[in-house]
């Protein structure tokens, strides 16, 4: 095209290429606006949080984990911003956080995390940001931790906790005063959804705790520890881990002796994770004649999202097929 040149006269024959050109030229600057008007318009539509905009008067909040990251909601509804930072699909144990989130985390006004080990970058990041008015909630603060044995020497205990729905009702209390002191003056508003949360875990408690005792089976095998407080709260026992620490691979004594469990148990099935690799699980499973039947500690995927209530109850449904 022949932008800002100027025209010498036409030879015959070149009229009509040029008039298709200016008719090109005004489809394409009709096609420019349009496209301006487009942008301006999603502009007043989209809400700021879908731009990495402060929305006006939120408090942001930012979870290591999705499950954490409901809770915040819950208490906080439409007075928080809540941002998590592992994202759907990938394990916490291993996550390196990209630039993006130490962004997320400076504009920060509360972060919650697990603690013991299982968030570890969260403290990095913590140490990158300026000193300010940051209120810290550690999920494992207040709670006596179960012990890992050898597989984690380093850590505190097993950081699991938020899949035990009693547990949780503590975490949640911690979060609601975080709130309560980075916002003081809708105490009552944070209070009262408190009340409300912990009503809706007693019953998730109470559900699951029904459901259990329907089980004929009590032991299972698992990929990892993390639903060793949910064990210990409904009496199930945890009687094989494939690998005791993130990336570590059992050796072929310790695989002998998770297929010897499986008969001995006359298990049905084994538990994977939606965010671990399947392959050794499959394996095992294709080796004891067992199904292989996948659990999420975490969340982000269909049918529960991130909403915590819903995936304990789809976690419950799972063990239910391996164990009733």
């Amino acid at each position: 095209m022949m932008w800002g040149k100027k025209t010498r006269s036409a030879k015959p024959g070149t009229l009509i290429c040029l008039l298709n050109q200016k008719h090109s030229i005004s489809r394409q600057a009709k096609g420019f606006w349009g496209l301006i008007l487009l942008l301006l318009t999603l502009v007043v539509l989209i809400p700021p949080r879908a731009w990495g905009v402060q929305a006006p008067g939120k408090i942001i909040v930012v979870a290591s984990i999705i499950p954490l990251g409901d809770f915040c909601q819950n208490l906080g509804r439409e007075r928080v911003q809540v941002e998590v930072l592992v994202p759907p699909g990938a394990s916490p144990h291993i996550f390196e956080p990209p630039p993006s989130v130490i962004g997320t985390v400076k504009q920060a006004q509360v972060l919650v995390y697990v603690g013991a080990g299982l968030d570890p970058w969260v403290k990095r990041l913590l140490d990158s940001r300026a000193p300010g008015n940051l209120v810290v909630v550690e999920a494992v603060q207040a709670i006596a931790l179960l012990s890992q044995g050898d597989s984690h020497p380093h850590e505190q205990g097993n950081p699991h906790v938020w899949l035990d729905p009693v547990l949780a009702k503590s975490i949640c209390q911690d979060i609601a005063q975080a709130l309560i002191t980075t916002d003081p003056s809708h105490r009552q508003y944070y209070e009262a959804n408190l009340i409300n949360y912990l009503h809706r875990l007693e019953e998730l408690h109470k559900d699951i705790k029904n459901t259990v005792a329907s089980f004929s089976h009590r032991q299972y095998v698992c990929f990892h520890p993390a639903f060793t407080y949910f064990a210990q709260r409904y009496n199930l026992q945890e009687v094989g881990v494939i690998e005791t620490a993130p990336g570590r691979e059992p050796s072929p004594r310790q695989i002998r002796n998770i297929i010897d469990a499986i008969h001995r148990y006359k298990m049905r099935a084994i538990f994977a994770e939606a965010q671990l690799s399947p392959r050794l699980a499959q394996v095992i499973a294709r080796e004891a004649g067992v199904q292989m039947l996948l659990l999420d500690p975490l969340g982000g995927r269909p049918p529960y999202g991130t909403d915590y209530l819903a995936l304990m109850r789809y976690n419950l449904s799972i063990m239910a097929q391996a164990l009733r």
